[in-house]
């Protein structure tokens, strides 16, 4: 299947489907009861152009869900302890586990957005089937189908990770007539859920869409890591395996950067060890200025350093994470690549002791004449293998086959520089935690990795031993590793009750 790549071959029906989606989101949100296009569906859906487009907007919601307000980096990175701020209330809540600060409200405590990336999917889902076969080129219809269950499946994965119990809604909003408050299912069926969606999904794609697609749009390789994420979180750790395996296997798509070049995942979308990234290029008007980029708000997070060197950009942050920490985290410093890889030492005065993270630092200059305008370009990466072996390597440990446990985590050692990992059992659990946060480290996953663990060993003690606040097992059992909701979303629906630990605290 083709996918047309650029913007502007879709853009007149990717903004009106934006326009109609932005009026009919549906679920418990607050809901516009003034639908300005509810005879559009029967003009928008006739070829394979108007899928492409709307499957396309999907993806521009779900970039945007991920880039709001940070929650990216907020919910997946800033409460396992590893970055820090000098900025009034950020630093305190970075540091001792409470979600509550204001400027979070509208992004890690509000799911607006992910439900109008879901109502985008469930209007692809339901218009596409009932298209006719004869509009699409060979597997194009099965592959936008696909594509859809993926991206309602993992907006579910990364909403209930954050919020358990959730509104499920799996049918499109329309018309006013059809919206409706709604109340939240349980996190177990919801889960249920998504992995029904990413099965879906893993039929109807192909591997080789990942290739086709630059690793940018859903492939049968990102709905297997779905899966195995999926399962993990739900304490199946054989289907875990399974599903993970199922990628590693496939070497001649999915490889491991070499040793020192880990950073390509982030500057290239096509680096063999992605499996799926969200891309910001600037030529195809993704890219955001620094002052809007993942770690920012309403101030820059991310500038330029002034100690860049031509053609090497690095960026200091508002969030920076502090150099004695990361010296520990990176116990063989002088063999651990990643070290070198991921982090800038600045040696300049005040800064010795905060390090730049380079993960997200490639540029592109909207002034290349006087490099002015700095807009960011690093993919963000949602799955990659060095993340599959470890999530494996978490498996067989909790399985009891330690042996396997430790050649897979091995793998990624290895890769690193640094010496094998040795232990059993639950001290060899928190190894390779360590390794994940070691290797994973600002992309979104090292909280979630925590609260998994977690919750699958009944365990409180995991965060007061691999982050720096402890939880108490009055909070442990309130489920208080889990997010607030916005007031807003509960102003609008009587349906929602706030999360337990957060009644009362927000």
């Amino acid at each position: 299947m083709k996918i047309y790549r650029r913007k502007y071959k879709t853009l007149v029906v990717t903004l009106t489907l934006l326009i109609l989606i932005g009026s009919t989101f549906s679920c418990k949100k607050d809901l516009d009861n003034e639908i300005k296009n509810d005879t559009y569906g029967n003009t928008f859906w006739k070829s394979q152009g108007d899928v492409n487009g709307a499957v396309a907007g999907a993806y521009g919601l779900f970039r945007k869900s991920l880039n709001q307000n940070s929650c990216f980096f907020i919910w997946g990175d800033a409460p396992a302890g590893l970055f820090y701020s000098d900025e009034g209330t950020l630093a305190t809540d970075v540091n001792n586990g409470s979600f509550t600060v204001p400027y979070w409200n509208e992004g890690a405590h509000n799911w607006t957005n992910w439900y109008r990336v879901i109502d985008a999917s469930n209007l692809v889902i339901e218009n596409v089937n009932r298209m006719s076969d004869d509009l699409f080129t060979d597997g194009a219809k099965k592959a936008y189908l696909g594509e859809a269950y993926f991206l309602r499946a993992l907006s579910y994965f990364y909403m209930t990770r954050v919020w358990g119990d959730l509104p499920l809604q799996l049918t499109a909003t329309t018309s006013a007539d059809q919206a409706k408050l709604i109340g939240r299912t349980e996190a177990a069926t919801i889960l249920k859920q998504v992995i029904s969606d990413a099965q879906k999904a893993s039929s109807l794609l192909t591997f080789e869409s990942a290739t086709a697609n630059q690793r940018r749009r859903a492939s049968k390789g990102a709905a297997l890591a779905l899966l195995a994420h999926a399962s993990a979180w739900g304490n199946d750790y054989p289907k875990t395996v399974i599903y993970a395996d199922s990628i590693i296997n496939k070497q001649d798509l999915f490889r491991l950067q070499p040793t020192g070049t880990i950073r390509n995942v982030f500057k290239d979308a096509t680096a063999a060890e992605n499996i799926f990234v969200i891309t910001a290029k600037d030529a195809e008007n993704e890219s955001s200025a620094y002052t809007n980029y993942i770690f920012t708000a309403n101030v820059a997070f991310l500038t330029v350093s002034s100690e860049q060197k031509p053609n090497m950009p690095y960026v200091k942050g508002y969030y920076f994470s502090p150099k004695a920490r990361i010296d520990t985290l990176y116990k063989d410093i002088k063999e651990d690549t990643r070290r070198k890889e991921f982090f800038y030492d600045s040696n300049v005065g005040t800064n010795k002791e905060k390090l730049s993270f380079k993960k997200y630092s490639d540029i592109a200059y909207k002034n290349t004449a006087t490099n002015s305008d700095p807009r960011a370009e690093s993919n963000l990466i949602i799955f990659r293998l060095a993340d599959m072996i470890l999530l494996k390597a978490e498996a067989l440990n909790a399985l009891g086959k330690d042996a396997d446990a430790l050649n897979s985590a091995n793998l990624i050692r290895a890769r690193a520089g640094v010496s094998d990992l040795t232990g059993a059992g639950f001290v060899l659990r928190k190894k390779i935690l360590q390794e994940r946060q070691r290797e994973l480290i600002g992309e979104g996953q090292n909280y979630f990795d925590l609260v998994r663990v977690s919750v699958n060993t009944n365990d409180r003690n995991i965060f007061s031993q691999l982050s720096l606040w402890s939880m108490d097992q009055n909070r442990f059992n309130q489920k208080g590793y889990l997010w607030p909701i916005a007031n807003s979303i509960l102003n609008s629906n009587r349906l929602i009750n706030q999360n337990l630990w957060w009644m009362g605290k927000i």
